[in-house]
């Protein structure tokens, strides 16, 4: 069985994620993958849609920002789950593509709502091996 590729961190009020990927692609759809499993069980959705997340910031930081406030979009106005994400850099931003289903209650538990992502604390940096990132998600 494959590790997760994030973990929950301390905080005082919401949640705090600290997520892992190899490199910026890896961490981006890895990020939007984690914000997804906060929401459901990722094991039960099927992967019958593939939808495209574009984002493009002034930075690394911001353009994970927008990443994931088009990910908890997708959910919020499409009400689609996200089973796996795949991501791709360009000259002109980050590209995830997400593969999921829409949300049905019958056989989707919903653990918890996301209200929004937060730019508060968002980070990424450069690791031994990798790249990490952190954000605060308000539930």
């Amino acid at each position: 069985m494959k590790p997760r590729g994030y973990r929950l961190l301390p905080h005082t009020a919401d949640i705090r994620l600290e997520v892992r990927g190899q490199d910026i692609p890896a961490l981006f759809a890895e990020s939007v993958a984690a914000l997804f499993s906060l929401i459901t069980d990722r094991r039960r959705v099927r992967a019958a849609e593939t939808r495209i997340l574009e984002a493009s910031g002034e930075d690394l930081p911001d353009t994970l920002y927008l990443l994931l406030r088009g990910a908890l979009l997708l959910f919020t106005a499409d009400h689609f789950i996200v089973r796996s994400a795949r991501g791709t850099m360009d000259a002109s931003g980050a590209r995830v593509e997400v593969s999921g289903e829409p949300f049905d209650g019958a056989r989707h538990a919903a653990v918890r709502e996301i209200k929004a992502v937060t730019a508060h604390q968002l980070s990424v940096e450069r690791i031994p091996g990798g790249v990490v990132a952190r954000f605060v998600v308000d539930v």
